[in-house]
């Protein structure tokens, strides 16, 4: 899974593989929640 910044667009993005999971202006990082949502489209789950 990689998080990648564009500074030039403010935007970020969590992908897996070829697959984009997030994108959006909020850092995933900060938010456990985003995170959640995200690997949830991927049928993955956040434990801890």
């Amino acid at each position: 899974m990689k998080i990648r910044h564009i500074k030039s667009l403010d935007l970020w993005l969590l992908s897996k593989g070829n697959k984009i999971l997030y994108r959006g202006k909020e850092c995933p990082w900060h938010s456990s929640r985003l995170l959640e949502v995200a690997l949830r489209r991927n049928s993955m789950r956040l434990v801890g």
